[in-house]
């Protein structure tokens, strides 16, 4: 860790376009934020294009924006994610999802600094540092991506190892996570956490102590707060082959009953809405 932050202090002052390599959960936005709040751009916006979640028919438009007129719907001019980027960071989350078409796109775009909103004709200029991620290996993004852009976007790579191997950052993580919850953690339940080989990553670190912060009534969280740290939901899923209904199913029933079916504790946990919850609920007929 601390020879790939030497890294990012070197490029931090430079316009390179820069790839995040790592597990999921390992952290790749949170660089992707400190390169940006610390680098000769902070001043500037900061925009996250998640490439797996924007649907790949509005994903053109999402990008360069468009002009009035261009459809239907079209009744105003809109700037896309690059331009309302400009002069900040432009960050492609899961560059990989993107279609053979938006790459050939979008390499052009970075090549030439300048592309054209959809429907129109003068070029706008792209002025904006270009931060990737992939949960991918190099040699498994490489050949997802097209190889000219994979090059253009990885001038400089940085991969962050997985929590497992860098166990001396679990307990500040795990107290930087719990000051936030202005909760300590005794050394048996710290031990615990030690241990634990962590397959979901900082991720799923910050949910565990988020979850025993909401569990533990007193100010410290002990041994009691915490889930089994062993081989757990995700692991038996895998070994019976649920698919993700029954994985999904069963975790949000494990979640109801620690928090004694408290909808809203329970679905801050989940990362969901209260809304969301009760839907999930009623489709997987929970009690």
């Amino acid at each position: 860790m601390r020879t790939l932050l030497q890294t990012v202090e070197k490029v931090l002052d430079h316009d390179v376009n820069l790839l995040l390599l790592g597990e999921s959960g390992s952290g790749k936005d949170f660089f992707a934020e400190a390169i940006h709040a610390c680098g000769n751009r902070r001043d500037k916006p900061m925009v996250k294009i998640d490439c797996a979640a924007i649907p790949a028919e509005l994903f053109e438009s999402e990008l360069f924006g468009y002009e009035k007129g261009t459809f239907t719907d079209a009744q105003t001019r809109k700037l896309g994610k690059l331009e309302t980027a400009s002069g900040g960071t432009i960050y492609f989350d899961d560059i990989a999802a993107l279609s053979s078409s938006l790459q050939a796109k979008l390499l052009r775009a970075i090549q030439e600094k300048r592309f054209t909103r959809l429907g129109g004709n003068q070029s706008v200029a792209l002025d904006g540092r270009v931060v990737s991620s992939s949960s991918m290996p190099a040699e498994e993004l490489l050949s997802g991506l097209r190889r000219d852009l994979f090059y253009r976007i990885n001038v400089v790579t940085l991969t962050i190892p997985p929590l497992r191997e860098r166990r001396e950052d679990i307990p500040r993580l795990a107290k930087s996570f719990l000051a936030r919850r202005k909760r300590g953690i005794d050394a048996e339940a710290m031990r615990m956490l030690t241990d634990y080989d962590w397959p979901g990553n900082v991720r799923e670190l910050r949910n565990v102590i988020e979850r025993a912060a909401l569990l533990e009534a007193s100010d410290v969280i002990t041994p009691s707060s915490l889930p089994p740290l062993s081989a757990g939901i995700v692991e038996a899923a895998v070994r019976q082959q649920w698919t993700l209904e029954d994985l999904e199913s069963r975790y949000i029933r494990e979640i109801l009953r620690d928090t004694k079916s408290n909808y809203s504790n329970a679905a801050r946990i989940l990362g969901i809405n209260r809304k969301t919850l009760l839907e999930k609920r009623k489709k997987y007929g929970i009690d």
